[in-house]
């Protein structure tokens, strides 16, 4: 019996999963430029408000996604009736969670107020994160559902789905956005706009699409998941009764993952909001080549899942040797396809930040691109050492490391990156370039604390689902 997963089975989940995250790279591009051709206002609005949004759903909605891991672990040891009973604890807990989410509004306002904005910029980021928030509970049953169809081997079907929930998230973008005047610099008219009657809603009407895209997208996940085999004849009580104890293990497990997702994406979002404090090309160069980073990352999130799915699976399996090997072999293709993106990167860096330029911007092309690409080149700096951060933290979940996750991430952001980051702008009077040094270095650090952990092998021990 072999003791190494090979490429061939790693890139069958993987595969997909990239597809299903490319598809979600080319939305958020899209949006991204679309909302720049907008305004530059409504750029400089999307991600601090998006990230302060995400923030506060991702919480929830990762712990119960964690049902996910549930489902890969009883997949791999071949119980069916478990995968459903985890997929069905995944959405109770999503259904728990509804009266919460409504409860973040009011924080995710205030928040954006003390970032200090100009009041132009906070008219246009509340109604960003209202739409962002309120459509939470969707996302949340989204990934359940997909955690459910990727970790019973139907990977591809969620490469479907999201392609599609992607296509019609652009297309309600273009409709929404710019409304009936449509948007002429790339050629697109407002006619369908027009007849339906759609006004031009701006930074609002992204929002709104994503939100409409997103219930789709669960929608066509749900029909999905009812109509694999083993849930044709499944009694609608196991979906409908709740299974607490099922519940409760998922939210141990799950949620150390959801404080990790909270402080993370928190620890971000302050990042972002205090770079937002700076001059208007410092936080437009800084907006747009994260987005152009998101552009490259996401693609290694479908390596992170797909590491999750398959250590969950061979753990679930009681075989911790293919789950290693296939850690790394996640891992050998991340590095690989960050170095296609370098050169891309290098290659065709005024063309990627010209996409974004806004038209009425307080700023040159010229000063956009001398900035933008001592950006990017950071980016190429951290991707080699993210990429290892990203894939490990994936498989380290499925094997149910959740805890260790946690601690590395929330210290490490908390007490270490931001005291970093505020220092640097606030006492020393540094720039963007200089924060974004900083971010870097913390990266290249926080890299080795989850290589070391994988290496040793500790996971290995902890058993997410009972025998």
């Amino acid at each position: 019996m072999t003791s190494t997963a090979s490429y061939r089975e790693v890139l069958h989940v993987v595969i997909p999963l990239v597809l299903s995250n490319m598809a979600f790279t080319v939305m958020q591009f899209t949006d991204r430029v679309l909302l720049a051709r907008h305004s530059s206002e409504a750029i400089q609005a999307a991600l601090p408000a998006g990230i302060v949004a995400f923030t506060l759903v991702a919480f929830f909605a990762s712990i119960a996604a964690y049902s996910g891991t549930f489902v890969a672990q009883y997949y791999g040891a071949k119980d069916d009736n478990a995968c459903r009973r985890a997929c069905a604890a995944g959405i109770h807990l999503s259904i728990l969670f509804i009266p919460v989410y409504l409860l973040l509004l009011p924080l995710s306002y205030w928040l954006l107020d003390i970032a200090g904005h100009p009041q132009a910029l906070q008219a246009l980021e509340r109604p960003y994160a209202f739409w962002n928030i309120v459509g939470g509970p969707f996302l949340a049953t989204q990934w359940v559902l997909g955690g459910y169809l990727s970790g019973t081997g139907r990977a591809t079907i969620c490469s479907i789905v999201s392609v599609v929930g992607c296509g019609l998230n652009i297309l309600l973008d273009v409709l929404f956005i710019f409304g009936p005047a449509g948007c002429p610099s790339l050629g697109i008219p407002g006619t369908f706009a027009t007849v339906l009657r759609i006004p031009e809603m701006g930074v609002e009407g992204a929002s709104i699409a994503t939100m409409l895209s997103c219930i789709f997208s669960c929608i066509l996940c749900a029909f999905f998941v009812a109509l694999a085999p083993q849930n044709r004849n499944a009694p609608l009580r196991d979906w409908l009764v709740p299974d607490f104890s099922l519940i409760a293990r998922i939210v141990r497990f799950g949620l150390p993952t959801g404080i990790q997702m909270f402080f993370d994406c928190g620890a971000f979002a302050v990042f972002v909001l205090l770079t937002g404090r700076l001059d208007a090309l410092s936080l437009a160069a800084s907006n747009i080549v994260l987005s152009i980073n998101n552009l490259a990352f996401s693609i290694l999130n479908g390596l992170s899942n797909a590491a999750a799915i398959l250590t969950g699976q061979y753990q679930g399996a009681r075989r911790p040797e293919l789950a290693r090997s296939a850690g790394y072999r996640c891992l050998h293709l991340g590095w690989i396809y960050m170095t296609i993106i370098a050169a891309i990167f290098i290659g065709f860096t005024r063309e990627l930040l010209e996409i974004f330029q806004s038209p009425g911007a307080p700023y040159t092309v010229d000063e956009l691109y001398h900035l933008g690409r001592t950006l990017i080149c950071c980016i190429i700096v951290w991707g080699f050492f993210d990429t290892m951060n990203i894939v490990l933290i994936g498989a380290l979940k499925g094997a149910g490391d959740t805890l260790f996750i946690m601690l590395a991430l929330c210290l490490g952001s908390w007490l270490l990156w931001i005291p970093s980051e505020m220092l640097c702008l606030n006492v020393w009077n540094g720039g963007i370039v200089d924060a974004w040094i900083v971010q870097t270095v913390y990266i290249i650090l926080l890299s080795f604390v989850f290589l070391y952990r994988w290496h040793r092998g500790k996971w290995q021990e902890i058993r997410v689902i009972d025998p």
